[in-house]
């Protein structure tokens, strides 16, 4: 019974966590999709260099750098080039520096 009752557990977690990845997917058909040159013109406008530009999730996902230089990963929709999810590279803290320096310091 508690095997039962684990696996109905399990199984409900796998299938939430299914449901909750799929807000960020894009469900639009090929036939709508802008190319990927108005992608890249559409990231110059707001000032990104573009290092990459891929398909993921129905998505188009754009990967560079921002004004401020800062890395980040967008998704865009590819119908109407609004940005569904953008993630940007947070850098390590000062604090970590400062842990590693002295690191090195007590090897040497």
């Amino acid at each position: 019974m508690v095997n039962y009752l684990a696996a109905i557990c399990f199984l409900m977690i796998v299938a939430g966590s299914g449901v909750a990845r799929a807000g960020d997917d894009c469900h639009v058909s090929m036939d709508k999709w802008q190319s990927r040159d108005a992608v890249q013109a559409m990231a110059t406008s707001r000032g990104w260099t573009v290092a990459r530009i891929k398909i993921d999730d129905g998505c188009y996902e754009v990967r560079g750098s921002d004004k401020a230089g800062t890395a980040f990963r967008a998704k865009v929709d590819p119908a109407t080039l609004v940005i569904v999810k953008i993630k940007h590279k947070v850098g390590e803290s000062d604090h970590d520096d400062d842990r590693r320096r002295k690191s090195r310091d007590n090897e040497g």
